[in-house]
């Protein structure tokens, strides 16, 4: 398959229309919507322990026991794609994983795919899959805060907003979506903002909105790896050592989650304008959540050195962004168009 990218401003007519069929209320013979989970672990499939717990212990079925009020909405079948702590969620498990998930959505039996997911990387997965999903069906990522059989479990109530949410007619045509303290969040948008809350988090201001279907994203059906792309963090008297290690092992783009305004100190800079010369694509983001990072009124001249500025997107988010762009291109231009588009009308 061609590799390609594409935004589109909205929805084409077709799918506004080709959505009328997945309304609960309008399935033709009578029945619940049909809704798969994928299972890949986190603190929802947790286990306690004497100081703590342990992620992604639990089945997906015994979960699933927890919430029996969840069959009145829907249609409910399930798989353990794999059963991990967020933390050791990667590229490796989010190729596969998005590639299932368009194999799920594209068989036409389903109305809506959830993943249960630890919270710690939830945003990137769900980032990751909303620039890889190639149907405006739901997707909808649920995790929780505390694990399986703790006394005041979260993850039941998620699972259960979860579904009510997936089955909804206005849940068709969305980008990627969380959820989590019992709220939905698009993918573009959301970030975990506290680490213990029960309700953990919030949401920032985005450049552009991109609901993912047949025609947005990135086409990834044939690969089987993604280029490596490194984060290097901004800090007061930052060291270039980071940086070098990225350059020297190869790296083909580094995303800098700068200080302030995605600001480099001099040193930090100076290597970095060496490094994009020489082939590496660099990313200036911020460590800030709010505010962005733009080339117009920065301090750091971006067309002239060959960087590129990340907009309202992450250090994290970026980085996805960029492993993606770097499939289908080099051109810094192009790249950069891909970060600055605009948002559509929702």
């Amino acid at each position: 398959m061609t590799h390609k990218f594409k935004f589109l401003a909205f929805l084409s007519l077709a799918v506004l229309l080709s959505t009328a069929s997945w309304s609960r209320e309008k399935t033709y013979d009578g029945s619940l919507p049909k809704v798969h989970i994928i299972a890949t672990g986190g603190t929802i499939a947790g286990a306690s322990t004497d100081i703590g717990y342990d992620a992604g212990k639990v089945s997906i079925e015994t979960i699933l026991q927890a919430v029996p009020g969840l069959t009145q909405y829907a249609e409910l079948d399930y798989e353990q794609f794999c059963n991990i702590g967020s933390q050791d969620m990667n590229e490796q498990i989010w190729l596969p994983l998005a590639k299932r998930v368009n194999q799920v959505l594209a068989c036409g039996h389903y109305d809506a795919v959830l993943i249960t997911h630890g919270t710690d990387t939830m945003e990137e997965t769900a980032f990751f899959l909303n620039l890889t999903v190639h149907n405006p069906k739901p997707v909808i990522l649920v995790g929780a805060m505390r694990p399986s059989d703790a006394v005041d479990a979260d993850g039941p109530s998620n699972l259960l907003k979860a579904v009510q949410t997936a089955v909804k007619p206005d849940a068709v045509g969305k980008e990627v979506m969380c959820c989590l303290g019992g709220r939905i969040y698009e993918a573009g948008a959301a970030f975990k903002n506290d680490t213990h809350s029960l309700d953990p988090v919030s949401e920032t201001s985005v450049d552009w909105y991109l609901p993912h279907n047949a025609a947005t994203g990135f086409f990834i059906e044939d690969l089987q790896e993604l280029p490596e792309v490194g984060i290097v963090y901004g800090y007061g008297s930052g060291s270039t050592t980071a940086l070098e290690a990225f350059v020297n092992a190869g790296y083909k783009g580094v995303v800098f989650a700068g200080v302030g305004d995605g600001n480099l100190n001099r040193a930090a800079l100076d290597l970095a304008g060496r490094a994009a010369k020489n082939g590496t694509v660099i990313v200036r983001s911020s460590r800030i959540p709010y505010g962005g990072v733009y080339t117009e009124g920065g301090e750091v001249d971006d067309e002239r050195l060959g960087f590129i500025a990340s907009g309202s997107l992450s250090p994290q988010k970026s980085r996805i962004l960029l492993m993606l762009a770097l499939t289908t291109t080099r051109d810094i231009g192009t790249i950069r168009s891909y970060f600055r588009h605009g948002v559509s009308e929702r």
